[in-house]
C-alpha cells in the first residue's frame, strides 16, 4: 500500500543535517524513466498488425455478434443492420441478419450465398476475384497480408473501449476503400471494431461483441435449408451492404 504525502512537503523532509532529497530525486526519475521504458516497450503499428494476423490464422473457429453501420454520403441516417457470424477457417463463414430484415450471408466451397427467407430468394455468385478479396472477410478471416497490402500507421479515433490499439490501414493499391480503422483488443488480439472508408466519402463500420473462439462449429450451420418454391439466381451483384 502507498502511504499519502502531505501536499505541503511535495515529498522532502527535513532532518538535522538538512534536506534530504531522496524522495525528490526518486520522484523525478519516477516521472522520466517509467514513461521513457513503457513507450519503448510497445509495439510498432506494424508489430500490431503481425501478431494480429497471427492471432487470426490460429483461430480456427470464431463466433460473435455484430452491429452495422453504413454511412452514405446522401443521407443522414446510417442504414443498420446486426446478427451473428460464425468463421470456420480456412474457408467457411456465415453471417446471419436479424435486422433489419432476415438473410443469411454464407460462404462455402468457393461460392456466395445470400439469402433472403422472407421472400424466399436465394443468389447465388461464383467468388470472383473482386468477391474473394473482399476486406471485412479477409481482415476476420486472416487469409492474407497486412504487410503486404496495407501502409501501416497509428490512428486515433473515438472508442468506449479501454485497452485497445487503434491503427490505419492503407492500402498500397488501389481498391474498395480508400483506408480502414481498426480497434484491437490488446490482451485478445481481436478486432472489436472496423471502419472501412469509401473514396467517395462513404462510410462502413463494423462492431463485434461477445467474441467466442475455439467452439466447435456444426456443418449443419454452413448450410441452408432451402424451401421447394424459393427463386434462385444463379448470378447477380451481392447487395452492397453485405
Amino acid at each position: 500500500m502507498v502511504k499519502m504525502v502531505k501536499k505541503k512537503s511535495f515529498g522532502l523532509r527535513e532532518t538535522g543535517a538538512g534536506l534530504n532529497l531522496r524522495p525528490l530525486v526518486m520522484f523525478i526519475i519516477f516521472l522520466i524513466v517509467i514513461p521513457v521504458l513503457a513507450a519503448t516497450a510497445d509495439l510498432t503499428p506494424e508489430e500490431i498488425a503481425v501478431r494480429l494476423e497471427k492471432k487470426l490464422k490460429s483461430v480456427s473457429a470464431l463466433r460473435a455478434d455484430f452491429k452495422q453501420s453504413y454511412y452514405s454520403v446522401e443521407t443522414q441516417e446510417p442504414v443498420t443492420g446486426q446478427g451473428h457470424v460464425l468463421i470456420q477457417r480456412p474457408d467457411k463463414m456465415r453471417w446471419e441478419y436479424d435486422s433489419p430484415e432476415k438473410q443469411i450471408f454464407l460462404y462455402k466451397d468457393n461460392h456466395f450465398w445470400l439469402y433472403f427467407p422472407e421472400d424466399k430468394q436465394l443468389v447465388k455468385n461464383a467468388a470472383g476475384s473482386e468477391v474473394q478479396e473482399s476486406e471485412i472477410l479477409g481482415l476476420l478471416s486472416g487469409n492474407f497480408s497486412l504487410l503486404e497490402r496495407y501502409q501501416i500507421s497509428f490512428n486515433q479515433f473515438p472508442s468506449d473501449r479501454k485497452n485497445v490499439y487503434q491503427i490505419r490501414l492503407l492500402p498500397l493499391n488501389p481498391g474498395q476503400f480508400s483506408y480502414i480503422l481498426l480497434e484491437i483488443d490488446r490482451k485478445s488480439w481481436l478486432i472489436l471494431k472496423a471502419v472501412f472508408f469509401e473514396p467517395a466519402g462513404g462510410k462502413l463500420e463494423y462492431h463485434f461483441d461477445r467474441i467466442r473462439i475455439g467452439q466447435k462449429i456444426s456443418a449443419r450451420l454452413f448450410e441452408l435449408k432451402i424451401p421447394p418454391d424459393c427463386e434462385i439466381i444463379e448470378t447477380g451483384e451481392i447487395k452492397q451492404e453485405i
